[in-house]
């Protein structure tokens, strides 16, 4: 996937520089989260560590869905691009995705891309083109206004609000308020922050809609609970233990589908065969249709990240393959490093042994110097917080990570704090569970000292 680049920002607030990583090539197909963070504004949103501002930096984007095919271009009018300039940069965004893209991919749909004026206008572009009405986009605007002016309304005068307007308070209501108060709270709005929590909180005791949703948090709350019980001290799962969970949890579709999608990587041919003896070993047929849906709620999960996962490592391989065969290696790399990613780090580490293995001098010698360039520019372009991260990973044990944290107090922030939170999501997020727990452990040892 396109890596967000360390970008020299300045912040509107202060007006203060600061080094901030963004994105600007939204590539669905190699990155599924894309669309869920376009849509929930969360691309290139920053906090200045001057200031404490938050919010989102302008930068021209192109965004694309290679299943619809959607290729949509944004560049901010506040930028005052001329016309020349917008299509230089439009076209330069539009062939660095194409070369990440395999030989055979239709690309058609890249030549003439629609254009969105506003990131409101992107975001209804890609709503739109997945069945999302003009009707129900004036609807989600509805609710954004009731929350504002419930916001600002007291004692009865919310309540008259809430009971006039019954008809938007459903789940995704819910979820657009816990989105304002959590970003009110990031950007010091504490009183917002606050009003806006409590009010999701006794709607979610109070209305249908809240109901619904305080069953499932409450589902994925304690199916969280349940799978950090079975996870090893070296930060494995066992898939017995894992088909143990899913059994006791068969009468549960919330937890079912929560426990799938946390480690999607544990469902492989071995976890299904365990499950489906344990399937065929049941007598009860209630039990037995329950365990059957949960199979197929767990197959369906295995394969969006089947797909997902293939996608990601054949255009690892393909730009491995695009570097052995470039004349200049260091050159191309320089021109690709959108495309280095960690998946392409592991795809690089198993060809490298492959050919080391089979004594294959020449191939490994230019596999170790495509490694090793990376490895620098990646390292010298890599903010400080991330620098320290890793050098703090690197670490031989928990004792030494905790001196070298010790050791570099100064570079201990809030901006540090809220890296190692991404990481730590990321890691959990495609199973590294181990990684996850040490960097958590440095995390809180890191904000205890701030």
């Amino acid at each position: 996937m396109a890596r967000p680049m360390p970008t020299t920002v300045t912040c509107p607030n202060c007006g203060q520089p600061f080094n901030a990583l963004l994105e600007q090539i939204l590539d669905v197909g190699t990155d599924p989260s894309v669309k869920d963070r376009l849509l929930s504004n969360q691309i290139n949103t920053v906090t200045c560590p001057h200031c404490g501002w938050n919010g989102q930096i302008g930068t021209p984007l192109v965004y694309h869905d290679p299943a619809k095919p959607l290729a949509i271009v944004h560049v901010p009018m506040q930028l005052n691009i001329d016309q020349t300039e917008r299509e230089r940069m439009v076209g330069q965004l539009t062939q660095t995705l194409m070369r990440t893209l395999p030989e055979d991919a239709p690309k058609g749909h890249l030549l003439q891309p629609q254009t969105a004026l506003t990131m409101q206008g992107l975001i209804e572009q890609v709503l739109e083109a997945d069945g999302i009405t003009r009707e129900m986009l004036d609807q989600e605007r509805r609710k954004i206004t009731l929350i504002d002016e419930l916001l600002a309304a007291k004692g009865d005068e919310q309540q008259s609000l809430v009971d006039e307007n019954i008809d938007l308070i459903d789940e995704s209501f819910l979820e657009l308020l816990r989105i304002v108060g959590e970003r009110a709270g990031q950007t010091g709005d504490s009183r917002t922050s606050l009003r806006a929590l409590n009010l999701r909180s006794k709607l979610i005791e109070s209305t249908e809609a809240g109901q619904r949703v305080k069953v499932r948090e409450e589902a994925y709350q304690q199916a969280e609970l349940e799978l950090n019980s079975i996870v090893t001290e070296e930060g494995h799962i066992n898939r017995e233990d894992f088909v143990d969970l899913i059994v006791d949890s068969a009468d549960n579709p919330d937890k079912i589908q929560y426990l799938s999608s946390r480690i999607p990587q544990i469902l492989d041919y071995t976890t299904f065969n365990i499950l489906t003896n344990r399937i065929d070993a049941t007598s009860d047929p209630d039990q037995r249709a329950q365990l059957q849906e949960a199979r197929e709620t767990m197959l369906k999960v295995a394969a969006e990240y089947e797909q997902a996962s293939r996608a990601v490592v054949e255009r690892a391989a393909d730009t491995l393959r695009m570097l052995l065969s470039a004349p200049d290696v260091v050159e191309a790399i320089h021109q690709n490093l959108d495309r280095i990613d960690e998946t392409f780090m592991q795809v690089l580490q198993v060809n490298l042994q492959e050919a080391r293995q089979s004594g294959s001098v020449e191939v490994s010698a230019r596999l170790k110097q495509i490694r090793d360039e990376v490895l620098r520019l990646v390292e010298q372009q890599a903010p400080p917080e991330i620098q320290l991260i890793n050098q703090l990973l690197s670490e031989q044990d928990d004792n030494a990570a905790l001196d070298l944290l010790a050791s570099r107090a100064d570079a201990v922030t809030p901006q540090l704090i809220e890296v190692m939170d991404q990481l730590i999501d990321q890691l959990n997020a495609v199973g590294n569970v181990g990684a996850a727990q040490r960097l958590a452990m440095l995390r809180n040892e890191a904000n205890r000292m701030l």
